[in-house]
């Protein structure tokens, strides 16, 4: 259940500088690949830009606030981006 002090389950939150930031694992470098192509669609679409970094069969998310408090549009691109992978086990 999300709460103030991490508003999105999975996602870690960092105040100072302020961002959220998640690891996703992928089977095989085809899913990583989609996973990564609608991560720039749905950053476009919110006109934020998380930093990326990525291997064979993971992403590193992280969505700066730009030195500013973690607010709902930084929440709503990590939810969006959840969308994009099946719920944890």
């Amino acid at each position: 259940m999300p709460d103030d002090n991490n508003p999105i389950p999975h996602w870690q939150r960092q105040d100072l500088p302020p961002m959220l930031t998640r690891r996703f694992e992928f089977e095989s470098y085809a899913e990583t690949r989609r996973f990564l192509d609608g991560v720039a669609q749905l950053a476009e679409e919110a006109r934020l830009h998380p930093n990326l970094s990525f291997g064979k069969t993971y992403v590193s998310v992280t969505i700066d606030a730009d030195g500013k408090k973690v607010g709902p549009d930084c929440v709503a691109l990590a939810q969006k981006i959840d969308g994009l992978v099946a719920p944890a086990t």
